[in-house]
């Protein structure tokens, strides 16, 4: 039976408003992180704690309107060129695009704005650039929303040719359904151990169920085109599988002193707080990495009415409350057409003085009680704070057990903590020694002692080589042994071949066969030894997620009866996922008291059976003489 988990506390923020009457809000992180993705359980009180009615405006998705002007000759100098539009009269406008420009180009830009020709204010610099090579193109400016007749470009022609012409030049209109710029949230993130070739980034988003429309990774790498994929952990059949989100190339070139950049991976919208980037590096070294963010979707804006301008308190984070019906609703589409100033958000979130408190946790789930005696190995798990944890399993937990069926995590009392199986993106690498090459006439062969003989289905190893133009035949086999009387035997083989001196030869990759020692034989032909340069093992990756008390637990396997576990905290996955996962990895392998006890009451057991088995020959033969 599944205790009664009610949800976490309800939050209050201020609000500054702008003045006494209409105002607007505009959503921000804390908010989304912490409410209703519909914003139904929001509420708004004044001073003296009476309701505020407000409305949830969404945004829009009318396209933007754009005017054209004349364009005006500006005078050159030296290093600068450019020009002027007239767009004839002011208007409220907040953003310029410039097209016809012959490609390619990337220049840099400082845009001015004016409402008389004669006093002009700074709305910024930027890029602007087309490339076609490098299918990176952005010919806008975008400023703060203001009233404008003229615009002023001006080119830097320092590091680059002047341009001759521009095309034609608008700029887009603004009103109360212009739809904003995205947001931008900055997200903490950590570098993972991965496969070769490849870079693994943990991410943490500040919330579920948040609109993100697309990661954007900033690097400070001058070159970059490189293909990344972004996962999330997704609940299937009560485990955890890697989700694909969105995948994309990653694009960035420096040229003429500019930077043109394409650095972000469209993805589906996450239901959870941890993602997985992926980023295939070749062989080039891992991305310089600065910074990793969150794009958001168009957000809503909400409308709410201050009597007397004073603060109005936000109170959200209860999800069984349902949306509110004000009769502001007749309003609507008044409201919505409507620029109201725009409110702040002030403060930090505190905890409500009728906050309900939860009675039972996840914290509180505790699977039945096991035998230590019944697994032959028992590890320490490294300690970690109170909540949701991660654990990485390592080779010998994949390898001594039955698909983790007979895996358990217990306390000091033997209760079991309950876990959900969970499958990374990224698989487990072991680099393997590259063996001394042996040579069988025109045939090479490299012995590899594996250093497990019954690693999990789906592992495989990979090779790569230092040459560039080459062509053998190979096999991969396992070996003979001479005391089981066991010939060698094929297990797969392959045609490994390059033709490309210029680009990297593609790896060599076999199936991990249940055997402890295997041989790669190449056929070298009358050519010279091709040279192995190394040799990764890749196991699928595989974790348990779990809620972690903060005490000591050990992790227990290789029992030969315990059947897969099921535990009621699978019921509770949704609220797992929606919490980031602190991560932590096994220690060094070694003999446990478990097992050196289980290896002595075999020893003694079998030395026991050999001294009976002895003085009963010795009494058949004393018997016989006499």
């Amino acid at each position: 039976m599944i205790p009664l988990l009610l949800l976490a506390a309800t939050l209050n923020r201020p609000i500054i408003p702008a003045h006494a009457g209409p105002n607007r809000i505009d959503p921000d992180v804390e908010l989304l992180a912490h409410a209703r993705a519909d914003l139904g359980d929001l509420r708004l009180f004044d001073a003296k704690g009476r309701e505020v009615p407000y409305l949830v405006i969404p945004p829009v998705s009318r396209e933007p309107r754009w005017t054209e002007g004349r364009v005006l000759p500006v005078a050159s100098t030296k290093t600068t060129s450019g020009f002027e539009l007239d767009l004839g009269s002011a208007h409220t406008i907040d953003r310029i695009r410039v097209e016809g420009i012959a490609a390619p180009f990337l220049k840099r830009a400082r845009l001015e704005g004016s409402g008389d020709r004669a006093h002009w204010t700074l709305l910024g610099d930027a890029t602007l650039f087309d490339l076609p090579d490098e299918k990176l193109r952005d010919v806008e400016i975008a400023f703060a929303p203001g009233d404008y007749r003229y615009l002023r470009v001006t080119w830097d022609d320092r590091n680059s040719a002047v341009v001759s012409r521009a095309g034609t030049v608008s700029a887009r209109l603004h009103d109360a359904e212009t739809p904003p710029e995205p947001v931008r949230v900055p997200l903490t993130f950590r570098k993972m151990s991965s496969e070769p070739q490849k870079s693994l980034y943990h991410v943490t988003l500040p919330g579920a169920q948040l609109p993100v429309d697309a990661i954007e990774a900033t690097v400070t790498n001058g070159e970059v085109f490189r293909k990344a994929y972004v996962f999330e952990p997704h609940l299937e059949g009560g485990r955890i599988i890697p989700q694909p989100l969105g995948s994309s190339t990653l694009k960035r070139a420096e040229r003429f002193g500019g930077v043109a950049a394409d650095m972000a991976v469209p993805v589906q919208h996450p239901s959870g707080v941890d993602l997985q980037l992926i980023v295939d590096d070749g062989n080039n070294p891992p991305l310089a990495l600065t910074g990793i963010d969150a794009k958001l979707a168009p957000l809503p804006w909400i409308w709410f009415e201050s009597a007397d301008g004073s603060p109005v308190t936000a109170r959200y984070g209860d999800a069984q409350l349902t949306a509110p019906q004000y009769d502001l609703e007749a309003s609507r589409s008044t409201i919505a057409r409507s620029t109201p100033p725009l409110a702040r958000w002030e403060g930090t979130t505190h905890t409500s003085p009728n906050e309900r408190v939860e009675t039972t946790t996840i914290a509180s789930f505790r699977g039945a009680a096991v035998d230590r005696n019944d697994f032959r190995y028992a590890r320490a798990i490294p300690p970690a704070p109170v909540g949701v944890t991660r654990l990485a399993l390592d080779a010998d937990v994949l390898s001594r057990s039955r698909e983790v069926a007979d895996v358990r995590v217990v306390d000091a009392k033997n209760q079991q903590v309950p876990y959900i199986v969970e499958y990374t993106a990224s698989p487990l690498t072991i680099a393997m020694k590259v063996p001394e090459r042996t040579a069988e006439g025109r045939i090479s062969v490299y012995a590899f002692d594996l250093p497990y003989d019954t690693l999990p289905p789906g592992s495989r190893i990979v090779f790569t080589t230092s040459a560039h133009v080459f062509q053998r035949q190979v096999a991969w086999r396992q070996a003979s042994d001479e005391r089981r009387g066991r010939d060698a035997s094929n297990i797969d083989s392959a045609t490994w071949s390059s033709s490309q001196p210029d680009l990297v030869p593609p790896p060599l990759i076999f199936g991990l066969p249940r055997a402890k020692r295997v041989e790669l034989v190449i056929d070298e032909g009358d050519n010279a030894p091709l040279p192995v340069t190394s040799a990764v093992m890749e196991i699928p990756g595989v974790a348990l997620r779990f809620y972690n008390p903060g005490t000591p637990l050990t992790l227990l396997y290789g029992s030969a009866h315990a059947a897969a576990p099921q535990y009621d905290l699978a019921l509770l996955a949704p609220r797992v996922l929606g919490e980031p996962a602190r991560d932590i990895a096994l220690g060094a392998t070694s003999t446990t008291p478990e097992e050196t006890a289980l290896d002595a009451k075999i020893f003694w057991v079998a030395l026991a059976l050999a001294t009976l088995i002895l003085l009963a020959i010795l009494a058949r033969l004393l018997r016989s003489r006499t």
